[in-house]
């Protein structure tokens, strides 16, 4: 107070003393207290009037110039202005020091007000620690938090709802809701009744709603909206968002899995991949194609969604057939396949194709995967079953014809032994029913070993002895036994046997291969030139058998060698269907091969390959079949 009477002075001390709540005083240079005036209720301190004259050392009870009080007084001593909290006996207060000049300007000591903010310090505490538990609970929250006030603006959010929304930090710095609003609603499917829904909603501050959000990503959102209160006035709006994207694709896989299981207890298999095929488009993508690969024979099973071009089904993926599971992309499409596997093999295949936008994920693969398992054993299912109607009709035609085969000799012998019986016949006829009983119990015992070496071959127990054949030997006593055979077919029949034929192979078996080739020409060959060669090739032998007959069906080629099968209705030939099954076990046995080379009305010709020199003891027979 420059130019002012010690008067003036005292006057403005005492109006500060009497303006300033709490305590107020005025010190000297030494820091002695002049002036103190006013008492905190809670401050254990003399009167005012008894601290006039003692000093800020005595106040405080230390000389330490570093203590809080005394360097701030003197710091003001120094000319500055001082603002400090300070603590003393249990209370807060909010301290402020002022230097004190006389009319000169010179600092002749000190003046100060002290207030106590312990109960608003406290306060303010309590509000820092409530924002604090409010803001990390938003924050610890698994759902997005938007709080928006009655004109629009953003008032709190939490990081959830900027990541649910993927919302840039500078368009949530500037708390514009409507500009939120139109970023959020671009990442949605209906994007326009996205917005109608928060018009309708601000329009009407007093309503709570609910509802169900789904993302072009594919993503789900539960949306849940109710006003902010204070005391009964509408502040503002609360909106909470949660993902239920897991909860909602586990339960529709449920709802899908159920019902292709359903669907796929049918034993119509290709109706049931249909019917799941038709359930896959939309659910799981735009597109769904199913392929089966069954004897050689591709088929495929095709859904798409409306408006989408099937030609986008892709062709079948060689990593599937592989029998391994993938994600790949062509084009602008997202595709996922899964193979179909029957014991080990790969019978088909399960792709869809998503829509536009959609990259199919690891939970996609796993759910293609748990279709096509499920899938392939409805597959297998159906399979057997029909394998199993195959086998009881097959045991059936079976039954029949070795009734067939065994009634027919046995009523040739029953005429004959008749007629011997009766002592009638001339002695020219009795030669013919003795030819006929001779003839008949050869094809009786031929179709009783042809059953028992199909018990063997099936039991592993088709075993040889091996000794030194001459493959020519063979052929010519095998003809030779099928002598009137071939004379009641009609057939020519030449043989040509070229360079040394001597092998290591069983005698009995090597003459049931021949007899069965040779036998099998017959039946077929209506007739016509039959040529059988045996000739040596290096280390080999090889025999072939040629007929000029009906011939095999290019389909049949790869399953005559299997039992009971056979080119013709059995009811037009007779037979068991095993021969050839049986001379293929054979070969494999000794260490060769057949094959069977024929077109449909052009012949058929018998090739077996085997080694001259056998390279180990006797082979286990590999399963084969006949026409």
């Amino acid at each position: 107070m420059p130019n002012s009477s010690p008067y003036q002075r005292r006057e403005y001390l005492r109006l500060i003393f009497r303006q300033v709540p709490g305590v107020v005083w005025a010190t000297d240079r030494d820091l002695r207290l002049t002036h103190v005036r006013g008492r905190m209720a809670a401050f254990d301190e003399p009167e005012p009037r008894q601290l006039a004259g003692s000093t800020v050392y005595d106040f405080v009870g230390t000389h330490d110039p570093s203590e809080p009080a005394i360097a701030n007084h003197l710091a003001a001593l120094a000319g500055g202005h001082q603002s400090f909290q300070y603590f003393h006996q249990g209370r807060w207060f909010e301290v402020v020091i002022d230097p004190l000049v006389d009319e000169a300007g010179t600092i002749v000591g000190c003046v100060g007000a002290a207030l106590d903010i312990t109960t608003k310090r406290d306060t303010t505490q309590q509000l820092q620690r409530s924002v604090s538990l409010l803001t990390a609970t938003l924050d610890a929250t698994a759902d997005g938090i938007l709080v928006v006030d009655r004109e629009g603006h953003v008032a709190a959010h939490n990081r959830r709802f900027v990541a649910l929304w993927r919302v840039p930090s500078t368009l949530i710095e500037t708390g514009d809701d409507a500009a939120l609003r139109e970023f959020v609603a671009e990442q949605l499917e209906d994007p326009d009744e996205f917005l109608q829904d928060v018009r309708n909603l601000y329009a009407s501050p007093e309503e709570s709603a609910f509802d169900v959000l789904h993302f072009k990503d594919g993503r789900v959102f539960e949306r849940y909206s109710k006003p902010q209160l204070v005391a009964d006035d509408v502040v503002g709006r609360v909106w909470s968002f949660r993902d239920v994207t897991e909860r909602e694709r586990l339960l529709r896989r449920a709802t899908f899995l159920a019902d292709a299981t359903r669907l796929l207890s049918s034993l119509d298999i290709k109706k049931a991949l249909a019917s799941v095929a038709q359930l896959a488009v939309p659910y799981a993508g735009d597109v769904c194609a199913i392929d089966l690969i069954h004897e050689r024979n591709p088929e495929r099973v095709l859904v798409a969604a409306d408006g989408v071009d099937p030609a986008l089904a892709p062709e079948l993926n060689p990593g599937v057939l592989a029998g391994h599971s993938t994600i790949y992309t062509q084009g602008s499409r997202s595709y996922v396949s899964a193979p179909l596997m029957s014991r080990d093999t790969a019978i088909g295949a399960f792709t869809l194709i998503a829509r536009l936008g959609r990259q199919y994920t690891k939970n996609d693969l796993e759910f293609v995967e748990e279709v096509g398992r499920r899938m392939s054993l409805s597959i297998d299912n159906a399979r057997l079953y029909e394998g199993a109607q195959m086998a009881i009709k097959g045991r059936d035609e079976f039954l029949s014809i070795a009734a067939h085969e065994i009634r027919g000799p046995l009523a040739s012998i029953h005429l004959a032994v008749q007629g011997l019986a009766r002592g009638s016949l001339p002695p020219t006829a009795v030669r013919t029913a003795l030819d006929v009983i001779q003839r008949e119990d050869r094809r009786l015992s031929r179709f009783v070993e042809e059953l028992l070496d199909l018990g063997r071959i099936r039991t592993g127990q088709l075993h040889f002895e091996v000794e030194e054949v001459d493959l020519g030997t063979v052929v010519r006593d095998v003809v030779s036994r099928l002598a009137e055979e071939l004379a009641q077919s009609r057939s020519r029949v030449t043989v040509r046997t070229d360079g040394a034929l001597t092998g290591e192979w069983d005698r009995f078996r090597l003459e049931q291969v021949v007899m069965n080739l040779v036998s099998n020409a017959l039946k077929y060959g209506e007739n016509k030139p039959i040529e059988i060669s045996a000739v040596r090739s290096g280390d080999r032998a090889i025999l072939t058998v040629a007929d000029h007959g009906m011939g095999i069906e290019s389909t049949m080629l790869h399953k005559i060698f299997d039992p009971f099968q056979r080119s013709v209705q059995a009811r037009h030939y007779g037979g068991l269907g095993l021969g050839l099954h049986i001379a293929k076990t054979i070969v494999d046995g000794l260490g060769g091969t057949i094959t069977a080379d024929s077109r449909l009305g052009a012949g058929a010709t018998f090739t077996v390959d085997l080694p001259v020199a056998r390279s180990s003891d006797d082979g286990k027979p590999v399963d084969s079949g006949s026409r």
